[in-house]
C-alpha cells in the first residue's frame, strides 16, 4: 500500500513552497484506528512543509516512522536494521494477550530502547509504562498527545433524529468495544431509577451483556460505521469512559467525546485524568458511585460546564499542534 497524503508543493499564504522532507508512515493497513491516525497525521503534516506517505512496508528511503500497535509489531521484528534512523510511534505498550509479554520484553522493548532514534507515545502514562515495562528508557521518549476528532455535525437533535433515538430523555452514551473491562453490566444497573437512558454504541464483544442492555431498555447500536458511532457522540447527554483496571494508554471514545463538546463521566484509571483534565466528572467503577454521578449530572447546568471544559481541553488537542510536535522532531532525526 502507498499513499501519498501530500503533494510534491504546499500552499501557505498564496504562497506555493516547496516541501522541506519526505517521510514514510510504515503500518499495518488492517488496522483501522491506526491507519486513520496516520492518514489525518499525513494531512497535516502538509502545512509543516513534510510529505507523509503511508506504507506496509519501509522502501529504502531513510526517513521511516514506524506505527507499533498491537497489529503491527512484525514491521520491527522483521526490520530491526532499519531503527537506527527511525521513529517510532507506540499506540499500545502492553500487549492485548498476555501470552506475548515475554515476547515484548525478549524482542520489542529492546529495540525500542537500544535502537530507534525517537520513541513517540500518547501521554506520559503510556511514557511511565513503557519504561516500566522495558526496564529502561529509550534514547529519546517523546509524549505527543493524541489530537481530538471533531465531528462534522454537532447538533444533538439531528444526531438523535437519524438515530431514531428519543428526544426527549436523558441518554448516556457508552461507545467502544462493548465487553466487560468497559463496566457495561455497572452502568446497566446504575442508570435504574436516575432518569438516565444508557446507549451502547460499539463492537459487541460480550454478547450477553448486549442482550441484558436490549431486555432493560438501553439503547444498542452494534457495529456502527464511523458515521453511526460518531452521531452516538453527538446524540448524547453524558459520554461514559469507564475502565476496569484496563491500561488505558489511549482514549479513543473520550478523544471523540471531548471534540465533540460533550459531558464526560470516567473512572479515574490510566491516562483518562491526564487526556480530561477538569473536562471530566469522576468516579469509581461501582454501580453505586456510578448511579450517585448520573444524578448529579441530572443538572443541565452541571452538564453545560462539562461541555464547555470539553469544548475547551479538544481545543489544546489539535492535528496541527501534534503536526508540528511532529515535524521538529523528523526535522531533528530524519532530515539529512
Amino acid at each position: 500500500m502507498t499513499a501519498t497524503l501530500a503533494s510534491k508543493e504546499r500552499r501557505r499564504g498564496g504562497i506555493v513552497a516547496p516541501v522541506e522532507l519526505v517521510v514514510e508512515g510504515v503500518l499495518n493497513p488492517r488496522s483501522l484506528g491506526v491507519s486513520r491516525y496516520a492518514r489525518s497525521l499525513g494531512n497535516a503534516l502538509v502545512g509543516e512543509g513534510v510529505e507523509y506517505v503511508l506504507r506496509s512496508r519501509p522502501s529504502r528511503a531513510a526517513s521511516v516512522h514506524f506505527h507499533l500497535a498491537n497489529s503491527s509489531r512484525a514491521l520491527l521484528l522483521e526490520r530491526p536494521g532499519r531503527m537506527e534512523r527511525a521513529v517510532v510511534t507506540v499506540h499500545d505498550v502492553v500487549p492485548r494477550l498476555r501470552a506475548l509479554r515475554p515476547l515484548y520484553r525478549a524482542r520489542i522493548y529492546p529495540l525500542l530502547s537500544r535502537r530507534a532514534s525517537v520513541v513517540i507515545v500518547h501521554s506520559t502514562f503510556a511514557a511511565d509504562l513503557l519504561v516500566r515495562e522495558a526496564g529502561a528508557r529509550p534514547a529519546r521518549l517523546e509524549v505527543v498527545p493524541h489530537p481530538a476528532r471533531r465531528p462534522e455535525e454537532r447538533d444533538r437533535a439531528s444526531a438523535r433524529a437519524d438515530l431514531g433515538w428519543p428526544e426527549d430523555t436523558l441518554i448516556a452514551v457508552l461507545p467502544g468495544v462493548i465487553k466487560p473491562a468497559k463496566l457495561v453490566r455497572e452502568a446497566l444497573a446504575a442508570v435504574a431509577g436516575t432518569g438516565w437512558r444508557l446507549a451502547l454504541s460499539g463492537r459487541p464483544d460480550d454478547a450477553a451483556a448486549v442482550r441484558s442492555a436490549r431486555s432493560l431498555g438501553a439503547l444498542v447500536l452494534p457495529d456502527p460505521d464511523d458515521a453511526a458511532y460518531e452521531r452516538a457522540i453527538v446524540a448524547s447527554d453524558c459520554v461514559l469512559c469507564l475502565r476496569a483496571g484496563s491500561v488505558g494508554e489511549t482514549n479513543g471514545p473520550l478523544l471523540d467525546a471531548l471534540g465533540a463538546g460533550r459531558a464526560v463521566l470516567a473512572t479515574p484509571t490510566g491516562s483518562i485524568p491526564e487526556v480530561a483534565g477538569e473536562a471530566a466528572a469522576y468516579c469509581d467503577g461501582t454501580e453505586s458511585e456510578i448511579r450517585r454521578a448520573l444524578a448529579g449530572l441530572t443538572s443541565e447546568g452541571v452538564r453545560a460546564e462539562l461541555e464547555r471544559r470539553a469544548a475547551s481541553r479538544a481545543a489544546e488537542l489539535t492535528w496541527e499542534a501534534s503536526a508540528a510536535h511532529h515535524a521538529h522532531v523528523f526535522r531533528e532525526v530524519l532530515d539529512e
